[in-house]
């Protein structure tokens, strides 16, 4: 399939679709448990379902927005054990014109040692572990009835992976700045093992028309990460984790929010971004890199810091903005820092990236 003959499809299949993004800010949330009814998804050590999973910390995510943002419509894909085709999802999220969609899934890999959570946005896949994500998440395609109908190419092709990473650039910015916070929250708050923003070519956000994400909450494979997605408190944090980011990503977009939910909650004001500065943590060592270690050949900027635990944590780069920072976050794990993510500093100590307190 030639260069035009992709351009042309892609053209057809978006319908020229994409809306405006507007000041409106966060109205509308499409929250989106992946699998369900014939489709189980991943199955963990002991047999626990993804699709069972998921649809709790939907739950739990969509009680938390709820109860916290009462005049923000939040809307589930699915509310039982049901099968949803993967078209679907996204006409779903399209036809209540919404501002966000988050779809949540469970890992699983060949390698039993495979553990973390990790958040993606649409694009093309930058590594082969990405690729296998994707293919895994689409394939539900094959479950479906008609699905030649309703599909007007493979997504799991080369072709389909180029189409898709096409489709979203006017949300990407948006996407990651959402997909981080997540991540920041998961390893924070929940310390879970940051397995980074990625990148890859997921149909259910090819087809929606506002920033959307795909969150991996941990490998079903990995028998440790089981048996915490299984319990009830593990899936209460990582659902609270998810609640948290839509805010700060919410405070971030619109602002309107910001000092009522600090006064419901008898919270601080939240530091605004004049008051700090950002960077962007690459990865941390328990030896100290050399002068000409790769890092400083990266980055014109790079900053050491000793961590508590005894490892040396790198810093690249200075913002004056978490959405600097943000933009910047793709291009930096596009270099190999896969697990890199967004940290603040104020007066020159590192603080949490927001600092509203959690009410959970």
């Amino acid at each position: 399939m030639n260069l035009l003959r992709i351009f042309l499809i892609l053209l057809i299949s978006v319908g020229f679709s994409f809306k405006a993004i507007t000041a409106q800010g966060v109205q509308k949330i499409i929250i989106d448990p992946g699998h369900g009814g014939k489709d189980p998804g991943a199955i963990g050590v002991t047999g626990l379902k993804e699709k069972d999973v998921v649809l709790n910390v939907s739950q739990m995510t969509a009680k938390y927005l709820r109860d916290n943002f009462p005049d923000i419509e939040v809307i589930m894909t699915r509310n039982t054990d049901v099968f949803l085709e993967l078209h679907e999802r996204s006409s779903i999220a399209n036809n209540h014109n919404a501002d966000l969609f988050i779809s949540i899934h469970a890992n699983a890999a060949s390698s039993k040692s495979a553990y973390g959570a990790e958040t993606f946005v649409l694009g093309l896949h930058k590594s082969e572990a990405n690729l296998e994500v994707a293919k895994r998440e689409n394939a539900v395609i094959e479950l479906e009835d008609n699905h030649q109908d309703n599909y007007a190419f493979n997504p799991n092709s080369p072709e389909g992976h180029i189409m898709m990473s096409m489709a979203q650039n006017a949300y990407l910015d948006q996407s990651i700045l959402l997909a981080s916070a997540v991540q920041d929250e998961f390893t924070n708050r929940v310390h879970r093992h940051n397995r980074g923003v990625r990148q890859a070519g997921f149909y259910v956000l090819y087809k929606t028309t506002m920033p959307s994400i795909l969150i991996e909450l941990g490998f079903l494979s990995n028998a440790e990460e089981e048996k915490f997605l299984r319990s009830a408190q593990g899936q209460d944090y990582l659902a609270s984790a998810i609640y948290r980011a839509v805010k700060e990503y919410k405070i971030l977009v619109d602002g309107k929010f910001a000092e009522n939910e600090a006064n419901r909650n008898n919270n601080p004001t939240p530091v605004t971004d004049k008051d700090r500065i950002f960077k962007i943590q690459v990865y941390a060592s328990k030896s100290k890199a050399a002068p000409d270690a790769k890092v400083y050949q990266d980055f014109g900027e790079v900053s050491v810091e000793p961590a508590d635990n005894g490892v040396y944590r790198y810093m690249v780069n200075k913002y004056n903005s978490y959405e600097a920072a943000a933009s910047d976050l793709l291009a930096v794990t596009k270099k190999g820092y896969k697990g890199a993510y967004i940290v603040a500093y104020e007066d020159g100590k590192r603080v949490q990236v927001y600092d509203v307190t959690s009410t959970n």
